[in-house]
């Protein structure tokens, strides 16, 4: 199935659970799917946390049981791993949901506090915020947390009608041709985005630690 029909497939998904009342499990196995296909995510494979496979050499004394981590997705820029835990909400017809409590996010913080995850992100099915005590308690760690709205970068990535490998060039394929302009411009955000990764926690540009930033101006 190529790339836009999984989207297709993903957002009529998505409606359908949107009214609903569900455990979320659903939205782990959609998101293992469509993680890599989101440009955006810079994922190149995503697992849960059962089937991850650096989980018993990383994490030798747990086990395939549920510890708060939903799913585990590798970098395609630079291998590291991005730490999941998925939200999935009844939505009002406006996209929106109730917010996420701080005994939700709670047992997420405690296992993804590992340095073995360069990233933490909570996935929603829709328009679906921190509360007021859960942003408490993640204002007081040191590591940011990202909450992803699924059904918004599922729908963005749809409209473009681009994916990693449906509108790839055939300089991708083969890099002795020349370059597209967006296969140019898709290199130079991914080689930015790397290293503004590398300079994450640096006093880079006098800026404070974790605060570098960088633009891109692409034609």
């Amino acid at each position: 199935m190529k790339n836009g029909e999984v989207l297709r497939d993903a957002l009529g998904i998505l409606a359908d659970h949107a009214p609903q009342e569900t455990d979320g499990k659903w939205l782990e196995e959609l998101t293992v799917i469509v993680a890599p296909i989101l440009a955006d995510w810079d994922v190149e494979t995503c697992w849960t946390w059962a089937h991850w496979p650096e989980r018993q050499a990383l994490f030798p004394s747990t086990t395939k049981q549920d510890i708060g981590i939903d799913l585990v997705a590798r970098r395609h820029s630079d291998g590291k791993f991005i730490v999941i835990q998925c939200k999935a909400r009844q939505l009002e017809p406006d996209g929106t949901g109730s917010g996420i409590s701080k005994t939700e996010v709670s047992k997420f913080l405690a296992a993804a506090a590992s340095t073995h995850f360069a990233e933490r992100w909570l996935v929603t099915n829709g328009a679906v915020p921190l509360n007021a005590n859960a942003m408490s308690v993640i204002s007081m760690d040191d590591r940011p947390v990202k909450v992803v709205n699924l059904t918004a970068d599922v729908t963005a990535q749809a409209v473009v009608g681009e994916t990693a490998t449906d509108s790839q060039c055939s300089h991708c394929k083969d890099p002795g041709e020349s370059q597209t302009r967006d296969c140019m411009q898709r290199d130079a955000v991914e080689r930015t985005v790397a290293v503004l990764r590398e300079h994450a926690d640096a006093d880079s540009g006098g800026l404070p630690k974790g605060q570098a930033r960088g633009r891109i101006i692409l034609p």
